[in-house]
């Protein structure tokens, strides 16, 4: 081999040498330097672990801290089917027929689960999710093979149907869905924690390296204006009269009128938010359905006319019907009541009488003034996710059969929470005060009030407490002479409006045959209100229209009358009788004594439509009692000695109140079907009668 051949060969061995040796520098280079933070963060990867601290859901509270929704411990029932584990599901057949009852799950599904060779564990759902801890402990008690358990969280409703579209719900993955669970879920969910530690490579935790915690942040506790007795009052009052009525929908709203606070706010159908798969309507009706209104809407057109000075309680209109371009307005009874004053035309939910006031007498710009002033066509802002401005027809645009129309509540939608906003103005002196839920919400992490909310007033003199205090007294009259007299409750001056509605089609070519909406929105004690209650009743299921409003007056008087006493607001049977708020309103006299012919004519000068009844010489009994206010043209009984027999006056346009006076006097037996006024009676008017026979009469509301 000469020279020259080594010399090259030593020069390629040195030269591979040579790249091997920049190789090893670059390559050196790269893991040192330019890949060095990808090896970093694999290998603390590898031995660094972390696990979440979990934040609990705040608490939801009525306005006495009783608990309305809350997290409770919940039990996720988990099968091994790894058959190298030592606890494994040996038996799949007997396990699933064991657990099948107890996880409300079909055996051959829980089977199936079971069986899957692919599978090391599973957890049983849908009936093994969150389970409560006694369905736990009952399969535990079973001791079955292969079964274990993973305890987690899940939010518990203990009043299941209470206020169910108040509170919404929150489901198994811990997802708000509805109501306030998902309008404050930011405030009531919290934040997440986090733990981080150091393992070997087998994944024991190393005892000397460091720990990082960050703490979890629970969510914050909420704290409501519902009172869960008035809640659990307005919950029992629907259960009773939907299985009764099987109507399509229910709404009640119970609120303080001075402060704007909601006390109680149901619906049905309800569901139970433990089981929310039962849910079939998810809208909040009292803030979310608007409808036609009907007569409850002519307190604002009454409010209205009396604010403007057009109204006079004593100024008389011929009742029945009323042509306005385009339409002929006619009251209920379809032939009206004669030549009646405004005050009875509010009595017996006269539409004519809304029709003068508000339409003739009142130009539109005021009447929308109005209509704008308490409240209606636009929003409330009440403190409820899905709440719905109802429609005004736009002034430009309204016709006036319309704008007629919608003086006795046709025409136009409002929502529930509207008008009991409305007439909240008229209980609490004139003012548009705020609805709301929401009393406070409190973060338990700083032991401080979040958020603290108070009455908030719209408007502060929607009318003058004058025309409140007016209105207040007309609107008692309605309870205890007029339309609302299934509304009266024994001891307390309740004060409030009727309205039936017929149901709109839904393609707006007219009225549903046979569908109506019955509702009452009233208050009590007159004078000094402390509760205003709306009741809304869609389509129950009765035989005749009219005995709707038999359903709504349940549920109102349970409601009122049951919230009263539980406030402690005392009875004043004593001051229940009419006051004497109007000219023409008298009392009755004692003429018990008086000679027939004497008492007759007294009583026609004190202003009474008199009646005699019996064959006696001298006055034994009478009715209204003495001491009694009334108004001028009542009718007045006197009853001569023993009455055998009488004749049967005609009832037709007679007030409840009306036709039990002389039901009483007369000794007959009434049976009354519906509620307003008579359009029917079983025997016809001059037929003889004795004490003791039955009638039967059917009135007609307004």
């Amino acid at each position: 081999m000469n020279q020259t051949k080594i010399r090259s060969r030593s020069q390629f061995i040195g030269a591979i040498f040579l790249l091997l040796f920049f190789a090893v520098v670059y390559r050196f280079y790269t893991l040192q330097v330019v890949e060095a933070s990808w090896y970093q963060e694999r290998a603390q990867q590898m031995y660094e672990r972390e696990r979440v601290l979990k934040a609990e859901r705040g608490s939801i509270y009525d306005r006495n801290k009783n608990v309305l929704a809350k997290e409770v411990k919940a039990y996720t029932v988990v099968a091994i089917l790894d058959k190298e584990a030592p606890n494994h599901v040996k038996d799949p057949e007997s396990t699933a027929e064991q657990l099948a009852p107890l996880l409300d799950m079909p055996q051959e599904q829980l089977f199936q689960l079971l069986n899957q060779p692919d599978r090391r564990q599973v957890e049983l759902r849908p009936g093994g999710w969150k389970v409560d801890q006694d369905v736990a402990e009952a399969i535990r008690d079973l001791e079955l093979e292969g079964i274990t358990f993973v305890e987690e969280t899940k939010r518990y409703y203990p009043n299941h149907t209470f206020a169910s579209h108040v509170l919404g719900y929150v489901d198994l993955d811990g997802e708000a869905r509805m109501g306030l669970e998902l309008e404050l879920d930011e405030h009531l969910r919290g934040e997440e924690g986090l733990v981080r530690f150091q393992q070997d490579r087998k994944g024991n935790r190393l005892i000397a390296s460091a720990e990082t915690v960050e703490h979890p942040q629970d969510g914050y506790d909420v704290y409501l204006t519902i009172d869960e007795r008035i809640q659990l009052y307005v919950e029992q009052a629907l259960d009773e009269v939907y299985r009764e009525y099987r109507p399509e929908k229910m709404m009640v709203i119970v609120s303080d009128p001075h402060t704007g606070q909601i006390l109680a706010m149901s619906n049905r159908p309800s569901f139970d938010p433990n089981h929310y798969s039962s849910i079939t309507n998810y809208w909040n009706d009292t803030i979310a359905n608007a409808f036609e209104p009907g007569s409850t809407f002519k307190v604002v057109t009454f409010a209205a006319a009396i604010e403007e000075g057009l109204y006079n309680s004593n100024e008389t209109f011929q009742s029945g019907s009323y042509r306005v371009p385009g339409q002929t307005i006619r009251d209920h009874n379809r032939t009206g009541w004669g030549n009646i004053t405004f005050l009875e035309g509010m009595q017996k939910s006269s539409n004519v009488a809304s029709v003068i006031l508000g339409y003739e007498r009142m130009k539109k710009e005021v009447f929308y003034h109005y209509i704008d002033r308490f409240g209606f066509g636009k929003l409330t802002g009440i403190d409820l996710p899905g709440e719905t401005p109802g429609y005004i027809r736009p002034l430009e645009a309204a016709r006036p059969a319309e704008i007629a129309t919608m003086t006795f509540g046709q025409g136009l939608t409002v929502t529930p929470i509207q008008q009991i906003q409305a007439i909240n103005v008229i209980a609490n002196g004139g003012k548009l005060m705020k609805p709301y839920v929401i009393d406070s919400i409190y973060d338990p992490n700083t032991d401080k009030v979040a958020v603290q909310n108070k009455p908030e007033v719209v408007d502060p003199e929607v009318i003058s407490p004058q025309t409140a205090q007016q209105m207040r007294d007309i609107l008692e009259t309605v309870v205890t002479r007029g339309t609302g007299t299934n509304f009266y409750i024994d001891g307390y001056q309740v004060a409030g409006k009727t309205g039936t509605a017929q149901k709109p089609k839904q393609d707006g070519t007219g009225y549903v045959d046979g569908k109506y909406i019955h509702s009452f929105v009233g208050f009590a004690p007159k004078d000094d209100p402390k509760l205003s209650v709306f009741v809304a009743i869609d389509s129950p299921q009765v035989e005749q229209y009219y005995q709707g409003g038999a359903a709504v007056a349940k549920v109102f008087k349970a409601v009122m009358q049951n919230s009263l006493q539980y406030l402690n607001v005392t009875r004043e049977a004593e001051e229940v009788t009419i006051e004497e708020a109007e000219a023409d309103w008298a009392t009755v006299k004692d003429y018990r004594g008086f000679p027939v012919n004497e008492g007759r004519e007294q009583g026609k000068r004190d202003g009474f439509d008199v009646h005699i009844l019996g064959e006696g010489g001298e006055i034994t009994e009478q009715k209204p009692a003495p001491g009694t206010s009334v108004l001028k043209g009542t009718r007045l009984y006197l009853l001569a000695g023993e009455l055998r027999h009488f004749a049967t006056p005609d009832m037709t346009g007679w007030s409840l109140k009306e036709v039990q006076d002389w039901a009483h006097v007369t000794g007959v037996q009434l049976h009354v079907l519906g509620h307003g006024y008579v359009t029917a009676q079983s025997v016809s008017p001059g037929e003889r009668l004795r004490p003791g026979s039955e009638l039967s009469v059917t009135l007609e509301p307004n």
